[in-house]
């Protein structure tokens, strides 16, 4: 259990990176940056742990934790004064599951190159089955934010309120 909780936490430190990475690629304003990392952090240590823990699926867990990222995006927009895709969807994009995406690509090209049917089928049951993987996480992950900001769609408009007023009485 504990070796678990180290490969999470270390797994939770090389997402904080690839976080605060993709966020600062987007031109955030530099407030933002830090808690996208924290948020990259906390999802992706957290579906590490449901996947390994035998809790959850990839998917089943990019969903849960998609959507808790949205919860905190919220949160952290709300202190910020921006908008809460600003920090929750470069929080999202180190669990986008590249490995999926190469494993079927390298499937497909397997088996347009193979001869032997019997390979054939084993080739394109693998492209399948890492193709459909990285579509389902893909959609979980963009639904599970996207459910947060649409039930609290009324409080995301109103986050940025303040900034736009405390902007105008500093000039």
């Amino acid at each position: 259990m504990s070796e678990l909780i180290l490969n999470a936490l270390f797994d939770a430190l090389f997402a904080a990176i690839a976080g605060f990475g993709f966020a600062y690629v987007s031109s955030p304003p530099k407030k933002t940056l830090i808690y996208s990392a924290i948020i990259a952090a906390i999802a992706h240590a957290s579906r590490y742990f449901l996947i390994q823990s035998g809790l959850l699926d990839i998917s089943a867990a990019s969903l849960i934790v998609s959507f808790m990222a949205g919860i905190f995006g919220m949160f952290f927009a709300r202190r910020l004064k921006v908008p809460a895709e600003i920090i929750a969807f470069p929080a999202l994009l180190p669990m986008i599951p590249g490995i999926y995406a190469y494993k079927s690509v390298l499937a497909l090209f397997m088996f347009i190159k193979n001869e032997d049917t019997a390979l054939k089928s084993e080739y394109l049951i693998a492209f399948f089955d890492n193709a459909l993987t990285t579509a389902s996480v893909m959609i979980a992950l963009g639904v599970g934010v996207s459910v947060t900001l649409l039930l609290f769609y009324e409080e995301s408009l109103m986050c940025t309120r303040g900034a736009r007023s405390t902007r105008k009485e500093q000039k």
